[in-house]
């Protein structure tokens, strides 16, 4: 089964990134771009009681960020600090830091930081070293295919999850090894997760397969969990870096990952949405399918996108306002409760250790209950955080929609 292919998303050049992390590299590939690395190896009790998160899901314990023996040095008016690099001069219209490292360095130390990933002793994080390496450079076919010859052999989930996303970009084409993985594997290897079901009925619906689409839900129906590597991507890349990492490497691989996490390919959602808003009347088995799949994503899942998911489908199937309310007032406080720090703006030693606490947080506890801990220490009510949200989101569209219409909020005569 050839995996689903999208556009290419290269990794431009100093492209300035704003709130939701969305960061930019900037690479240029280096003579032996593909030259084979070393290969040695917070919430109130209230919302608590409403969703019951999994407990047993793997964890994984990172190193502590390495603290400086003394202070950083306090930059200069204008100036701000990229961590394990030193002061530079920030200009005003454009927020991104690391493009003002020097070339020269910023590529060594991307180079140093795959090759540290490729010679780890753990098949997940040499193959997070190889999907880093194929995004981060214009020509990462090479890449692509040994992370997809890796996948062939591993029994490891992460492995093939991020084998999948390598061999959907459209750098892929060309790879054979590519289309000697299957979405089918995947879920042989995690079947207790709905998301790859979810992806291969994404893939079933895509090739017109009807009876495989509907096979592969009602599987998904039965997962004891929604999980996407995604999420804890971060994590793993700072888990394989160790604690004795250089602290520049640290800071450029904080930025790697975040960015890949934020860009990661998924149709799970989608066809969450396309399958279970027909017309379920007339389909009692489509109905009791989605039914199950809208619990694991409301009460099952570690994510709090997906619990949004869970909520709208749950819409839509009938369930009832009381139960509704309550799982739209812990998303709403979720997703206004701060959780995640901004990552793309300050890359300060002290923000670093900020995003890296926080990463070992959604690692271990998953993101909505590593945010119901936010919310708890912020010492301010779910209602309160919900309704903060509900007012950033009505501002954002008032802003888009006066920018649509450029007339200042007021409508168009």
């Amino acid at each position: 089964m050839t995996p689903m292919r999208r556009t290419s998303r290269r990794w431009a050049l100093g492209v300035p990134l704003f709130a939701l992390g969305l960061w930019m590299l900037q690479v240029a590939p280096p003579p032996d771009a593909d030259a084979p690395a070393p290969t040695s190896q917070p919430a109130a009790d209230a919302v608590q009681a409403v969703v019951a998160m999994p407990t047993t899901a793997a964890t994984h314990v990172l190193p502590a960020a390495p603290r400086s023996a003394s202070p950083p040095t306090p930059a200069a008016a204008g100036q701000v600090e990229v961590c394990g690099f030193g002061a530079v001069t920030l200009a005003a219209d454009d927020p991104y830091l690391l493009q003002y490292l020097p070339a020269p360095l910023h590529q060594r130390t991307l180079d140093a930081l795959e090759a540290r990933l490729r010679a780890s002793a753990d098949p997940a994080v040499r193959a997070a070293g190889l999907l880093i390496g194929a995004k981060a450079r214009e020509d990462g076919r090479s890449r692509i295919e040994q992370l997809a010859r890796l996948a062939m052999v591993s029994t490891d989930p992460r492995v093939y999850a991020m084998a999948l996303e390598a061999c959907q970009d459209s750098g892929a084409a060309g790879a054979a090894s590519c289309s000697l993985l299957s979405r089918a594997q995947w879920v042989r290897l995690e079947p207790d997760n709905a998301q790859p079901w979810l992806e291969l009925a994404a893939q079933a619906r895509q090739q017109r397969d009807t009876e495989g689409e509907s096979e592969a839900m009602r599987l998904a129906a039965q997962a004891q969990r929604s999980e996407a590597l995604a999420g804890s991507f971060p994590a793993l890349v700072d888990q394989g870096l160790g604690p004795q990492v250089p602290v520049l490497q640290r800071t450029l691989a904080m930025s790697v990952s975040w960015r890949l996490q934020s860009t990661w390919g998924s149709s799970h959602t989608s066809q969450a949405h396309a399958w279970c808003t027909a017309d379920l009347d007339a389909d009692s088995e489509r109905r009791r399918v989605c039914e199950a799949v809208a619990e694991t994503f409301a009460f099952r899942s570690r994510s709090v996108a997906d619990l949004g998911i869970g909520v709208a489908l749950g819409r839509h199937l009938g369930w009832p306002a009381a139960r509704l309310q309550a799982l739209q007032q812990e998303h709403d406080a979720l997703s206004g409760g701060g959780g995640a720090p901004l990552v793309g703006i300050d890359f300060s030693c002290e923000a670093i250790e900020r995003v890296q606490d926080w990463m070992r947080q959604v690692a271990t506890r998953g993101e909505r209950q590593a945010t119901r801990d936010v919310l708890v220490r912020s010492g301010r009510s779910v209602e309160d955080w919900g309704a903060q949200y509900r007012r950033n989101v009505d501002l954002a569209s008032l802003t888009v929609e006066t920018a649509a219409t450029g007339t200042g909020g007021q409508d168009p005569p």
